[in-house]
């Protein structure tokens, strides 16, 4: 077999710029997502030659065959199979080489010391997400903070940009006063936090009463960014983001101040939350945090309860319990009652995420990679409905693509992390997190029973964990020590066609399934111009919308919905993955019905042992204006469908450039329950 080096242009011809069975939601998502603009050329990527990057730079991190980079290609470029969704943005390009961390989409830390800070302000600027745990007693190892600190931002005169430079530098006018001078660029952002917080809790800085910063190195908002993609945001962000952490140590606005410089959890949260709120105002697409807290930290689980304005940063994590013990009934059942009315806090069963890995500290935001401190997600994605044909498993083509998708997963362990403490655990470890996609629509049109439904599981994880040692084995590295798990999939099943997303049932046999944009967005304008049927948000106008809401028809065919499908039996299906499928964790939520709370929270304590971490969700047959989802007849879905345009590129490009935008990125709006909605919210 020869050593894969790129695919040829030869091989590259016989495929078209999109597979003919695309549809237009998939597309629609797929530019809104992952294609990226080319600036050479002056038009978005195609699918071909996203899926020619991504790949290209996937298969050149290890050794692998001209073969095998083929075969996985033609799944890809078919829909069968995929990288990550952030590999589909970012692999290949500049940003992957030179912030490697933002080829991964999530990532795990213990905020006990004070570098954990900096690697989550870094992390979420490269646009991945972080879960953080905040325990009482990993608060209680951070340094005492000085409380006798005054804070100026000082007003911002732009520098020419020949003047600009990337790092953030620290002066001394006199003993007392310390100006922070930010750097242009992420690392620059990021210096200038460690910084501050060393000001704060370092003995050589103990003589500094006042920290200035000054800005004026920093890009003015609206700015091109080359490397990462989008455009600046401007200095506001962060001078946002340091007044109101200042305002965490020093007031009691958002909580009760430190005794004697002690932060307490909910400081942490604040903290970290804000951290997160700058990230998003500062233009990357999405912050995804979640934290993790003691059982008995009421500051804390109740720190979303009536919030006023000034308390909104709180909004940037889902917050969860980390129940080492197995709590009483008593307890559960009033989570529960929290969950169905609040949809949170979450739990975390310790013990269960222990048991599977012996130095489990915490779960990425999404819940499904099990991880220590200082790690990152590290995922794939196998459609299985796409090996379904005329009521029959492919099983043979679907253990193969099972095989890919793990070695293409480990190939991504090959890369060294920027950060090195993340780097050490990452090598070690070299995790996988091989998922699937559209397993319901495919149960349902197979008709499998749960016994097939088991050994299709047994079968697959089978496949996976002999692919990695072998691949492994080849490569002469660490046998992965965690291989499969289950992601929500959301955005990927979308580009899949709308396949049932994960583990999740669809929505109805027919309905509406809409995805919401910005108004200046040249997609936006592309769908008003195809005539697609497009609406003003919810309290806005066509006239003044910032934000536009496009209808998509889509059908499930031979598809169970979640209206149809118990608590129970979607309980079933997590326990049963999480036996015969899963290492890590299955990322799941419960649809739960009004007269199904209790039932559910009993069924979760009977089986405490097998259930490590679930979202659950009320289900309601209430529908409101322009929900996600709207089930609809066949026949309103057949008139949606004759009358839906195909997309057409050129049109987006020309509005690329007749805006002026060209590339630039807008925050993906649709799907705000995240993960709890099957969709993540990091790509």
């Amino acid at each position: 077999m020869s050593v894969f080096t790129r695919f040829s242009e030869e091989f590259l011809d016989r495929y078209p710029a999109f597979p003919a069975h695309m549809s237009q939601l998939a597309t629609f998502v797929y530019y809104r997502t992952y294609s990226r603009w080319l600036e050479e050329e002056g038009r978005r990527e195609t699918w071909k030659e996203t899926v020619t990057r991504a790949l290209t730079y996937n298969c050149r991190l290890a050794k692998e065959s001209q073969e095998e980079a083929e075969a996985l290609f033609d799944n890809v470029f078919n829909l069968r199979q995929f990288i990550s969704g952030r590999s589909l943005w970012i692999g290949g390009s500049d940003a992957s080489e030179s912030l490697v961390c933002a080829n991964f989409n999530c990532a795990f830390t213990v905020m006990d010391n004070m570098q954990a800070f900096v690697d989550l302000f870094y992390l979420l600027m490269v646009g991945t997400g972080v879960g953080f745990r905040i325990l009482k007693r990993d608060v209680a190892k951070l340094p005492r903070f000085r409380t006798d600190v005054v804070l100026e931002n000082l007003p911002f005169e732009p520098l020419p940009s020949s003047e600009r430079v990337d790092p953030t530098s620290i002066l001394f006018r006199t003993d007392d006063i310390a100006t922070i001078v930010v750097g242009d660029s992420k690392e620059g952002w990021v210096q200038a936090l460690q910084f501050y917080l060393a000001i704060h809790t370092r003995h050589d800085y103990r003589r500094v009463k006042h920290i200035r910063i000054n800005y004026n190195g920093v890009r003015p908002k609206g700015e091109r960014l080359k490397t990462f993609g989008g455009t600046a945001s401007g200095y506001e962000s962060l001078a946002t983001m340091f007044a109101k952490i200042h305002k965490v140590l020093t007031t009691e606005e958002y909580a009760p101040a430190p005794e004697n410089g002690r932060l307490r959890p909910i400081h942490v949260l604040d903290i970290c939350n804000i951290i997160g709120e700058n990230v998003v105002v500062g233009g990357v697409r999405r912050t995804a945090e979640t934290a993790i807290v003691s059982p008995d930290d009421d500051e804390v689980i109740e720190a979303k309860t009536d919030l006023p304005p000034n308390k909104y940063h709180r909004f940037m994590s889902n917050n969860s319990i980390f129940f080492e013990e197995k709590p009483s009934w008593e307890r559960l059942r009033h989570i529960f009652e929290t969950l169905r009315y609040t949809g949170e806090p979450g739990f975390v069963n310790a013990a269960e995420g222990k048991r599977r890995r012996a130095d489990f500290e915490g779960l990425n935001p999404c819940f499904e990679i099990l991880l220590p401190r200082n790690s990152v997600c590290n995922l794939t994605t196998v459609n299985i409905k796409a090996f379904v044909k005329d009521g029959r498993l492919l099983r043979d083509e679907l253990l193969a693509a099972e095989r890919l998708s793990a070695r293409a997963c480990l190939r991504m362990t090959c890369i060294d992390l920027e950060l090195h403490d993340w780097n050490v655990s990452h090598q070690r470890d070299r995790l996988l997190g091989c998922s699937m996609t559209g397993w319901q629509d495919a149960m349902a049109e197979l008709g499998y029973g749960r016994e097939e439904q088991i050994e299709l599981m047994k079968n697959l994880h089978q496949a996976i964990r002999a692919a990695a040692e072998e691949y492994a084995a080849e490569l002469g590295i660490n046998t992965p020590l965690l291989v499969t798990a289950v992601k929500p999939e959301g955005t990927l099943s979308l580009v899949a066609g709308g396949v049932s997303p994960g583990l999740h049932y669809s929505h109805s046999e027919y309905f509406i399934r809409r995805i919401r944009v910005n108004a200046s967005d040249p997609l936006a304008k592309t769908a008003e111009a195809l005539g697609w049927p497009v609406h003003p948000e919810v309290g806005q106008t066509m006239a003044d919308a910032r934000t536009k809401v496009i209808d998509f028809p889509c059908h499930a065919p031979n598809a169970r919905t979640k209206y149809e499908v118990s608590a129970a039996e979607q309980l079933q299906t997590y326990y049963d993955f999480q036996q015969y499928y899963t290492e890590q964790n299955s990322s799941n939520t419960i649809s739960i019905k009004d007269d199904e709370w209790d039932e559910v929270a009993r069924n979760v304590y009977d089986n405490w042992d097998n259930m490590l971490a679930c979202s659950f969700l009320s289900l309601t047959d209430h529908s409101y204006e322009l929900a996600p989802y709207e089930s609809i007849t066949k026949e309103e879905y057949e008139v949606m469908a004759a009358s839906m345009k195909e997309f057409n590129p050129n049109l987006l490009n020309y509005f690329e450039q007749a805006t002026g935008n060209e590339g630039a990125e807008f925050e993906i709006l649709d799907d705000r329950e995240e993960c709890a909605s099957g969709v993540c919210p990091i790509k």
